[in-house]
């Protein structure tokens, strides 16, 4: 039954053919979903449910993987609009638990089914599982030498022969343009003729793309902190540089303004630069425990971290001076449980969907230099940035991308909404400049005026933009900005109360200063 289904799917979504439903009732009904719904394990206020879908979607008649899929019906089916399909990024994210935990504005619940996947080879869909201990074998350390890139090509390759190993022929299909098809199954099976898609962060790219290839069947589609999928690998190394070097700048300028900041009134560049140098020549012990010595990219990897998602400029100011002055907490650190042994293979698919979809890597040591050097220049406060050097990962990638870096060439009428912070370490505003002038008048940019990963959910003025966008198709005016929300901890802050949506869920705890253990995290 399943075979069938694909087949019929198949003739709705191929490429350039026009739509066609896959079941359909008497012409006064809605489409009949094909996804059996039932209540979920986790939640049974919500429903659960799988599709079936190729492997390779230029072997439609091949192997099949089963996606996994949650929705939270829409509260209000008299103005219901559709779907609504949400995907937080990554690359690696769960959809899943997005539309099972994240908070999404009441309109938007009324409107629509909030319908969140998991992507191709991540969590419950076909996950690509790896050994711990080949993640634990990458180096972590800036390559600066042709024995450190050596070692860097060799861990980075046995990894990636370890996942294929274990994870089967999914491995080497789970990039981008696989998966903005089955978004499209996706959304025929719930029968929806246009797609209504929430793509936040490393979500945007599958927006971008899923609007370049099925351009007619766009109804709104936000991309909420944007790719630019258009750089080599040196425009993306240099790219996230400056972006960090602008949140770190912010900070600096932040705490010079805010009497709150524990480095208030204080020349803060050069006490940076003073604690750099001490944890270069091995000189900083955390207080906490005197055995272990916090490094240059302990010290970047700590205020990058808590920049990610909101402006923790006093947290961060008040750690840094404590480090700095030798002050332990004064309790004793947690010791770790020895009741669980540790996982020995764990579901990772970052490397495999960021070395499909980027050609970030390098021939030899001296292309690898020229690339990071240049990052270097427009990030002189962040030494060795580890995301200026995320292409490291795959330098040891066994195959071309498959879903190379190129600019888009849009079409599709209905406009897409792109949104971004003006400070976003992550999805600098760089590249929302970038990925915008290549859609040019096929899509608008909404500017949050404030810090942090994510826009919505942060204030009103981009909520309310973003919800009558989705709902009513209102696009926003050509250059609308929203102000920036105070920071935490600010009294202003403590007085504003905070909106509805991802950004406003309970913030994470703050990234602890010593980064271990040294494993590659997820960036968008």
């Amino acid at each position: 039954m399943r075979k069938k289904l694909i087949r019929q799917l198949l003739a709705g979504i191929a490429v350039g053919a026009a739509l066609v439903p896959v079941v359909v009732s008497p012409a006064s009904a809605a489409p009949v979903s094909q996804v059996q719904w039932e209540p979920c394990e986790q939640d049974d206020s919500a429903l659960c449910g799988t599709l079936e879908v190729p492997v390779d979607w230029a072997d439609p008649f091949g192997p099949t993987i089963e996606l996994a899929l949650a929705k939270r019906p829409a509260t209000d089916p008299e103005v219901r609009r559709g779907s609504l399909l949400v995907n937080p990024g990554g690359p690696g994210g769960s959809g899943v638990d997005s539309a099972l935990w994240a908070t999404y504005g009441d309109e938007l619940r009324r409107h629509f089914d909030i319908i969140g996947f998991d992507p191709r080879g991540v969590a419950r869909s076909a996950p690509i599982m790896c050994a711990v201990d080949k993640l634990s074998a990458l180096p972590a350390d800036a390559i600066k030498t042709s024995a450190d890139f050596t070692r860097m090509v060799t861990a980075s390759r046995a990894l990636a022969d370890d996942c294929r190993s274990r994870s089967g022929p999914v491995f080497d299909h789970v990039n981008t343009l696989q998966v903005i098809r089955d978004i499209d199954a996706i959304r025929a099976a719930v029968g929806d003729t246009q797609l209504n898609f929430l793509g936040m962060s490393y979500g945007t790219l599958m927006a971008q793309q899923y609007a370049e290839l099925f351009p007619t069947r766009v109804r709104a589609i936000v991309a909420d902190s944007t790719m630019d999928h258009s750089l080599d690998a040196r425009g993306f190394a240099v790219t996230q540089a400056a972006a960090g070097q602008d949140s770190f700048n912010e900070f600096v300028a932040g705490c010079a303004r805010l009497p709150q900041c524990a480095l208030h009134g204080r020349d803060i560049r050069g006490f940076w630069q003073r604690l750099l140098d001490r944890a270069g020549r091995g000189e900083l012990p955390d207080p906490d425990n005197h055995s272990y010595k916090i490094t240059k990219r302990d010290l970047v990897n700590f205020v990058l971290g808590n920049v990610n998602y909101q402006p923790y400029w006093l947290d961060i100011a008040a750690e840094l001076e404590r480090v700095d002055a030798g002050r332990p907490w004064g309790v004793p650190a947690a010791r770790q449980s020895t009741e669980e042994q540790p996982p020995t293979v764990v579901p990772f698919a970052y490397q495999a969907v960021l070395c499909e979809d980027w050609n970030l890597g390098a021939q030899n040591i001296g292309q690898w230099r020229t690339i990071v050097d240049a990052a270097q220049l427009a990030s002189p406060d962040l030494p060795d940035l580890p995301r200026a050097a995320i292409g490291a990962i795959c330098l040891g990638w066994p195959s071309t991308a498959d879903n190379p870096q190129r600019p888009i060439t849009p079409t599709n009428q209905a406009k897409l909404l792109f949104v971004n912070s003006l400070h976003d370490p992550a999805t600098g505003y760089n590249w929302a400049l970038g990925a915008a002038a290549q859609f040019g008048d096929h899509a608008e940019l909404l500017t949050y005026e404030g810090w942090g990963h994510i826009v919505y959910g942060r204030v009103a003025c981009a909520d309310e933009a973003i919800e009558a966008y989705l709902i009513d198709l209102v696009v926003p005016a050509d250059g609308t900005r929203c102000a920036a929300a105070p920071p935490p901890g600010t009294e202003s802050d403590e007085a504003r109360g905070r909106s509805a949506g991802p950004a406003a869920d309970e913030a994470p705890p703050l990234v602890p200063l010593r980064s271990e253990p040294k494993l590659p995290t997820w960036l968008f």
